[in-house]
């Protein structure tokens, strides 16, 4: 199947998710021609000898999700593995490489980002106990 058929067969589908060791690192979009390219694009250190003629030295174990390949890979892999340089992810993918060093995915903390503009005006308002109106 095609790479952009692989991606946008459903206009609505989100792209994958790429997390190594459980952080995430990058969204796979169609602007990566590989999971390797993506990766070396992220800072990621991954080792590899595909551009030198030596299938299989960037080998890299799924911890979850699946790829697809865009050339059949030459390298003999175990179910838990992928070849980055010849694949893509079909969905949300981790792998089993270290994120340090990674520009990784960071997310703010600033509680008001999740306030909408209607709760931020009220959010510092205290509480005031109503008075007993009393008629004569």
């Amino acid at each position: 199947m095609a790479k952009s058929n692989l991606l946008l067969n459903n206009p609505f589908a989100k792209a994958p998710i790429v997390r190594l060791q459980g952080q995430p690192v990058l969204l796979f979009t169609e602007q990566h021609n590989s999971l390797l390219q993506a990766l070396e694009a992220k800072k990621v250190t991954i080792f590899s000898e595909c551009r030198s003629g030596f299938c299989g030295a960037c080998k890299t174990r799924i911890i979850s999700g699946s790829v697809s390949y865009l050339t059949e890979p030459l390298a003999e892999l175990n179910a838990d593995e992928c070849l980055p340089c010849c694949c893509i992810p079909c969905e949300d993918l981790e792998l089993d490489l270290s994120p340090e060093g990674a520009a990784v995915v960071t997310y703010p903390r600033n509680k008001n980002l999740a306030q909408t503009p209607s709760t931020r005006k009220t959010a510092n308002l205290k509480a005031v106990p109503q008075q007993e109106v009393v008629e004569d």
